[in-house]
């Protein structure tokens, strides 16, 4: 057939069209881009399997129902197409025909029941051939009870509709039956009118019968379809081929109309009206609108006749009708093909259209523009614009028989399709039968968008004012480009979002993934309450390891009462103490009578392996004790053996990064109290920034500004594992000028290291960040966090303040470069600043060995536990280091067996009587003896 052939009879308009199109004279409407086929399942057992409901879900995910065998059959999937459960309910023999959400997140069932009670499958009554049968379902699928409805005959529902009160719901559907005159033969009151009635059953919300009615005239009248009104009540709908008589009004337009009743919430008729031609029209499906008004579908066999404006396309065909709220008609359209199109369902698209779906036995003709495989049906979906425009077609199948009975649009906007397949894997069916009938799923779309998941971290409530590290994942956007918004404009590119807590209220987070054209998005509201305590709070976490966490609480307007404390893990609650524990430095400090300090011991659920992040508040309050949190990594399992302890922690001082500029600095060495060799580890480093666990070293370029807290740990060879909180702020990239009173020297600039001393008087025992630079480009930047005793001396605080920077590879190419060192953020530079720097690369240094052997101790005195050696000018060769005491007695031998540019080693001595000791490093490149002292 001809694509823009146009059905009229008046064949002198047909000819004028023609020739206006000839001409260009008339607008063109073109079709739209039909979706293309995302994928397919198959879905069944070995009896015969379909699915005859879809119902889409807040959540993105969707349930499926229908027949398994002789069963109700329910499967729930969640919005990334995942099956969460599946149940079938029944006895013998059962058909589902229904499916609703209720408002208690649950599913009401209803379909048809022929069996008889049975234990654990059927709780409720069998009356006549068969009944009405409603199974009560939680969001689980998990049964709730059952309920018969029926009289003396032949019953079948086929709609659930939610009662506009929240009270309960209406069932409709069609009876044969008379009024039951015993409670044996049924519940069934309403009178038997015709040959098939309308039957309406209100019931409340556990399933007990309010009241029956029956509607239509002398004939058949099936029931459909039931939708509320906007004010207040119901209309059914369905296909009625009886004359005007006491139960009907509406006169009959052809063999059979779509019959539309209203009634109030009592049952009572309001009116009815008829719609339909001069043939058989029958109503399946009733979609209201916004505007009060309703889309109604099903079949029609009837041409230009009655209240039908299109003529027919073949033997039957699909029939949109647009009707406002009294059900007069806006517009109506015809679609098919020169053969048998059936749709039985419709639903409402996100664009105001409307996606009608069913099965077709038509080939390419009328206004299906797609050929199907065979003379058996095929699913056919047709999707109209809002004011009736023909958009798109698509045809689906096999060259078996596959029959579409349920459409929905999902919230990404792709199309499920769903009802059986009766085939072996041919056309666009891709998996091999299962049973003799199938359920068969299809899901249409341009793209397959990103599922994406929004998850909080806390898991405990309420959320108080200045709760710390809270904290949202989105998931779902591996492969795409993720955005996210927040409050006051925060915006931002991580899949972690921190969520500050500092102001109260409810505050929504919303992300957008996109995937090509596809996109997605989800949103997660934080609630942050206001404290439910107020005082005049002061504490702090002074302590934590995989024993304790240890710190002191309290409230000047109450100096001696003992305060309970909360214990957090990142956001969530864990426990509450009291801090009720003397300490005399508090009393002496003025913190009332000393009482209030507490020690927690780290319970066995926190020794997983896993960071956490622990805090401590006064319970209830906003107030966060200072210095919190600690991180902490402690070992899974059982306690370590007695004679093995755990190592020791260092005392770690906060670093202090800026976004964009390389930094390095290496952490302190932990104690073990055995001796034995530690292997280091060390999580939560901002993007950009690594940890080196041989050398200790973190090193690279941040990424991302902000506060961070790492754990850092140490585990032992027989894996006691202890951990420490180790703070690090990382500036943004565009700042204001960091001040202070600076003093420091750039003391030696050589190709192994850059090294020198700096300080702020007025932090004095604060480390400061070094950056080095020559112009414009800056080579990285260290924490100037080494003790030297001469700086200690000279009152420059505790004497941790010289540094030791690695020249990077990039600096060793050649050229000469005048090296410049200022306090990181800030404009003061390092006194004797611009000293030159050539550097052969790496493989010329290795081969020549220009530079000799050079050894330093760093911090001597010795500081700690350990000693802390920087070897250079042995690259590529093997190093020996000798520990004597003064008599020359061997103590502690090392080897290192191919030595980088760079060597760092630590040489425990915390075993060691103090005194003065010989350390003797030698190489290929020559050989060195140092003085040490151990305090």
């Amino acid at each position: 057939m001809n694509p823009f052939y146009l059905r009229i009879d008046t064949t002198i308009f047909r000819a004028r069209f023609y020739v206006a199109l000839l001409l260009g004279l008339l607008p063109l409407t073109m079709r739209a881009q039909a979706p293309g086929k995302l994928w397919d399942k198959s879905i069944g057992g070995e009896s015969t399997d379909i699915f005859t409901n879809l119902i889409t879900l807040p959540d993105g995910g969707y349930v499926l129902g229908g027949n398994l065998g002789s069963n109700f059959w329910v499967i729930r999937y969640d919005a990334n197409h995942t099956k969460q459960w599946e149940k079938t309910f029944g006895a013998n023999a059962e058909s589902l025909n229904a499916i609703i959400a209720t408002a208690d997140g649950g599913f009401l069932l209803g379909g048809m029941s022929y069996s008889d009670p049975a234990d654990g499958i059927k709780a409720a009554k069998h009356y006549g051939s068969q009944d009405y049968w409603v199974v009560k379902i939680n969001a689980t699928g998990d049964y709730q009870w059952d309920q018969s409805y029926g009289g003396t005959s032949s019953d079948e529902l086929q709609s659930i509709c939610s009662l506009s009160d929240g009270s309960g719901y209406l069932l409709g559907g069609k009876s044969y039956s008379e009024a039951a005159t015993s409670e044996e033969e049924g519940n069934k009151e309403a009178e038997y009118l015709g040959m098939e009635d309308y039957w309406v059953v209100k019931i409340d919300l556990t399933g007990n019968r309010v009241w029956d009615k029956t509607y239509g005239g002398s004939n058949h009248d099936i029931l459909y379809a039931i939708a509320p009104t906007t004010d207040g009540k119901y209309l059914l709908g369905g296909g009625s081929n009886s004359t005007v008589g006491t139960g009907k009004q509406a006169v009959n337009i052809g063999g059979s109309d779509f019959w539309l009743v209203k009634i109030d919430p009592s049952g009572a008729v309001v009116w009815d009206k008829t719609l339909g031609g001069a043939s058989e029209d029958g109503l399946r499906s009733i979609l209201p609108t916004a505007d009060g008004g309703f889309v109604l579908s099903g079949h029609s066999d009837s041409g230009t006749s009655g209240t039908k404006t299109e003529g027919s396309q073949g033997a039957s065909d699909y029939w949109v009708v647009r009707v406002d709220s009294e059900c007069v008609p806006i517009w109506d359209k015809t679609l098919g093909g020169s053969s048998g199109d059936n749709p039985p369902s419709a639903v409402l698209t996100a664009d105001g259209g409307v996606l009608v779906g069913g099965y077709s036995t038509s080939p390419k003709s009328g206004n299906k523009s797609e050929e199907g495989y065979g003379s058996a049906p095929d699913y056919w979906a047709v999707k109209l614009a809002s004011d009736g425009t023909f958009q798109w077609d698509k045809t689906l199948g096999t060259t078996g028989e596959d029959e579409l009975n349920a459409v929905a649009q999902l919230p990404n906007g792709n199309y499920l399709l769903a009802g059986f397949s009766y085939a072996i894997k041919n056309g666009d069916k891709t998996s091999e039968p299962i049973g003799s009938y199938d359920g068969w799923l299809v899901l249409l779309g341009d793209c397959l968008p990103p599922v994406l998941t929004i998850s909080s971290n806390a898991t405990t409530s309420p959320i108080l004012q200045n709760t710390p590290g809270m904290a949202l994942s989105v998931t779902g956007c591996s492969s795409g480009t993720l955005t996210w918004s927040g409050p006051g404009g925060s915006t931002g590119t991580s899949a972690s979002i921190s969520v500050p807590t500092s102001a109260t209220g409810t505050f929504v987070y919303s992300a957008t993934c996109t995937q090509g054209s596809c996109s997605a998005t989800a949103s997660h509201t934080v609630t942050v309450s206001p404290p439910l305590v107020t005082g005049s709070f002061d504490g702090f976490v002074y302590g934590a390891d995989c024993s304790t966490f240890r710190g002191w609480a309290w409230d000047r307007n109450k100096p001696n009462t003992v305060q309970s404390v909360d214990i957090l893990d990142g956001p969530n609650f864990v426990t509450t103490v009291a801090a009720s524990e003397f300490r005399q430095d508090l009393k002496d400090a003025g913190k009332g009578n000393g009482i209030h300090a507490f020690r927690w011991s780290i319970p066995e659920s926190l020794k997983d392996g896993q960071v956490h992040y622990l805090s401590a508040r006064v319970s209830g309050s906003s107030f966060i004790l200072k210095d919190s949190p600690k991180a902490l990594i402690c070992q899974g399992g059982s306690t370590p053996p007695p004679t093995n302890k755990q190592p020791v922690a260092p005392t770690v001082t906060p670093l202090v990064a800026q976004q964009g500029v390389a930094f390095t600095t290496t952490l302190p060495v932990f104690t073990d109290p055995e001796g034995s060799t530690l292997s280091y580890g060390l999580v939560s480093l901002p993007t950009g920034l690594t940890f080196t666990s041989s050398t200790r070293v973190i090193s690279g370029t941040a990424l991302q500004s902000g506060q961070f807290t790492l754990a850092y740990s140490a585990t032992d060879d027989k894996g006691a594992t202890n951990s420490v909180s180790l703070p690090l702020t990382v500036n943004p990239a565009a700042t204001t000028p960091v001040t202070g009173s600076f003093e420091g020297y750039l003391d030696k600039v050589e190709c192994g290291t850059i090294r020198g001393w700096v300080w702020d008087r007025n932090k004095p025992n604060t480390p400061v960040t070094v950056e080095f630079y020559t112009g414009g480009d800056v080579w990285g930047s260290v924490v100037a966090n080494i003790y030297r005793v001469d700086l200690k001396n000279a009152g420059k605080g505790n004497g941790v303040h010289a540094y030791s920077f690695e020249v990077p590879t990039i600096l060793k190419d050649g050229n000469t470069r005048l090296i410049r060192a200022r306090v990181s953020g800030s404009t003061y530079d390092l006194k004797d600043s611009g000293k030159p720097l050539t550097c052969l690369s790496p493989v010329r240094l290795s081969a020549e060995s220009s530079e000799g052997l050079h050894v330093t101790v760093l911090g001597n005195p010795v500081p700690g536990n350990f000693i802390e050696v920087e070897i250079q000018g042995a690259a590529g060769q093997t190093v020996r280091l000798d520990l004597r005491d003064m008599g020359g007695r061997p103590l502690r031998e090392h080897v290192i067996e191919n030595a980088k540019t760079v060597e760092r080693l630590s040489i425990p001595v915390h075993q060691r009587a103090a005194g003065l000791y010989w350390l003797q490093v030698a190489s290929g490149s020559g050989r060195a003896v140092l003085k040490v002292l151990k305090p």
